[in-house]
């Protein structure tokens, strides 16, 4: 049996009470994530782990966008294309207000998401965008197991021009850049488990967009979420408990961690 953990974006700015966009709940998953994997480390023989990596200039963060006084809107705005129509809220630099223009229109079309305004996070090379440590320290354990192996690690987001809360492809693709377009690599590899073991953060948006995608082409019943080892953004609880639903009626399985027998 050919079992996969996945673990998406386990980072410092979501999983640690100091980071940027401290997902509440985060700290009790990483250590239930912790316990598990150490517990179970001879029964993966893949461990995937997505990692969400910013530059400070960002579609998603402050510095892109100011109001129609010239400042930087808040953390957690919501920007949508109306917004954006009125004057509200447009790009610092102006030479992106077409691009923008699309982004929104296309974003808003898809009927995932408006754009959501978020801390900046996870930011190239910084702590914050690091593996939480007692993450890390299990996956170092599990790699001891099986010598000759190691964790394989998906980067996303690094365009500043669409957000990327999928690990299988961006929000909003864009041409130019292959690492916004579907990643057929990630989805193959899963393609060749067995079983799929999901815990991260944060369910309402990483954990799910990344399995809305990858559902596409792998069936939902061959995943397992371990719901103890995964939490919403604050506000966005609603989210998580609709993919839930949603993906239970589909064949996902939701377990806990402590369910799990192998």
């Amino acid at each position: 049996m050919k079992n996969t953990l996945l673990l998406v974006d386990p980072q410092n700015d979501f999983c640690e009470p100091s980071g940027a966009l401290f997902v509440p709940g985060a700290v009790e998953d990483c250590a239930r994530l912790s316990s598990f994997l150490q517990k179970n480390k001879a029964h993966f023989s893949d461990i995937l782990v997505t990692l969400d990596l910013h530059p400070n200039f960002h579609i998603a963060h402050p510095v892109f966008w100011i109001d129609k006084n010239g400042n930087n809107p808040e953390p957690y705005t919501t920007i949508t294309y109306k917004h954006f129509e009125e004057g509200l809220y447009r790009p610092a630099v102006s030479s992106l207000e077409l691009e923008v223009e699309k982004y929104l229109l296309t974003l808003e079309n898809k009927a995932r998401y408006n754009l959501t305004v978020w801390p900046p996070h996870c930011l190239m090379a910084t702590w914050g965008a690091c593996v939480q440590k007692d993450i890390y320290e299990a996956i170092s354990l599990w790699e001891k197991h099986h010598l000759g192996k190691n964790a394989e690690y998906i980067n996303k987001a690094p365009n500043p021009y669409t957000e990327h809360y999928s690990a299988v492809q961006a929000e909003v693709p864009i041409p130019s850049d292959p690492s916004t377009r579907t990643n057929f690599t990630f989805i193959d590899y899963l393609k060749k488990a067995d079983h799929v073991y999901v815990a991260g953060e944060a369910l309402s948006h990483c954990v799910a967009n990344t399995l809305r995608d990858l559902c596409v082409y792998i069936p939902a019943k061959k995943v397992t979420v371990l719901t103890d080892c995964t939490s919403p953004v604050k506000g966005f609880e609603d989210v998580g408990l609709a993919f839930v639903d949603e993906y239970s009626a589909k064949g996902m399985l939701f377990k806990a961690s402590t369910e799990i027998r192998f």
